[in-house]
């Protein structure tokens, strides 16, 4: 078996601040035909939020579909809404098995936001999202703050998307 780095993030990402609109914050596009039938994908994301104001809280997701906009594609999962402080970490994990040419199951783990030391990955999985041969796909982890303000950021610590062969 070997693997074959898609994604490397060499360094944190851009923050997704001071909104209440969810956004990406780690993203890897599938060019269209190459989700082949008989392949693996394998992906990480690290989260870390920097800032947090009050008790505003933060959920996660990992969303796949067709669409720049990430709000308009499948949400396969999604964290709790979490109450946050500064320096709390998630992780959200997972593979993504093309069947066929229409079928690609998703297995992901996603950490609720919180304290290092103090995080359990939750299953969801396996989950069955649709495919269209020939088509581009995003995937995308994303944050949703639950109060706009200058000190709610997040960003991905790390970002990596691999083929598994």
């Amino acid at each position: 078996m070997s693997y074959k780095v898609r994604t490397f993030s060499t360094a944190e990402g851009t923050e997704h601040e001071n909104t209440t609109t969810e956004g990406s914050i780690a993203r890897h596009l599938f060019g269209a035909g190459e989700l082949l039938p008989g392949k693996i994908y394998g992906f990480e994301c690290g989260v870390v939020v920097n800032d947090n104001n009050s008790t505003d809280t933060l959920t996660l997701a990992l969303r796949f579909g067709t669409s720049a906009t990430v709000t308009s594609n499948t949400a396969i999962a999604t964290s709790g809404a979490v109450d946050v402080a500064d320096a709390d970490v998630g992780l959200v994990k997972g593979t993504l098995h093309v069947q066929s040419a229409t079928r690609i199951v998703f297995h992901v783990q996603i950490a609720d936001p919180d304290a290092i030391g103090t995080i359990t990955l939750d299953n969801h999985g396996p989950v069955l999202f649709t495919s269209a041969a020939e088509t581009a796909y995003y995937l995308d982890v994303t944050a949703d703050w639950s109060v706009a303000h200058a000190d709610n950021e997040v960003a991905a610590m790390s970002w990596a998307v691999w083929e598994i062969a």
